[in-house]
């Protein structure tokens, strides 16, 4: 069965698993929280994605400058804004799974999508090791035994599809 869902200029074909689907709506997200705008799942884990297209030619021109400042800033580490609503949106996605009474019992992989060509595999990887910092990736204390731990990935679209995801502009 195909499974395609959107998000902004950008279809993801999520044939592979046994589930996916949007998570970040307005409608029904809890007020002041956060969330990745898929959650997928498999026979051995559940996927949470984050996409930020830094190519969409249907955003605004200010909405595109206020996120690519942030993302050059995160890079360059000047702040960590994004770094932060980053590891905000696995944490507050993770609770609101807790919180509708689901046991997380698999392995949790975030993956964060950032389309965005003329960032380098080097600003990637810099980028990668900065928000690891923001993700909630182990445990320090053992009385939390019902976390799981958390696996944490940045990717293109190449890369993407090494997670039998594939991406396409609408």
């Amino acid at each position: 069965m195909t499974k395609v869902l959107d998000e902004g200029n950008l279809l993801f074909d999520f044939s592979v698993f046994q589930s996916a689907e949007k998570f970040d709506d307005r409608q029904t997200n809890p007020r002041g929280m956060m969330s990745v705008d898929f959650v997928a799942e498999d026979s051995d884990c559940l996927y949470f994605i984050e996409v930020k297209d830094f190519q969409n030619p249907n955003a605004s021109k200010e909405r595109l400058k206020e996120d690519f400042e942030m993302l050059r800033d995160a890079v360059e580490k000047k702040k960590a804004v994004f770094n932060i609503r980053m590891g905000a949106k696995i944490k507050d996605s993770l609770l609101r799974k807790y919180s509708l009474g689901e046991e997380i019992t698999k392995k949790v992989l975030y993956i964060l999508f950032i389309n965005l060509d003329k960032l380098s595999e080097h600003e990637r990887g810099l980028l990668k090791a900065k928000i690891s910092g923001y993700v909630p990736t182990g445990l320090n204390d053992s009385r939390f035994c019902k976390f799981t731990d958390i696996s944490f990935d940045l990717v293109n679209a190449e890369q993407l599809k090494l997670y039998g995801i594939n991406c396409t502009t609408k």
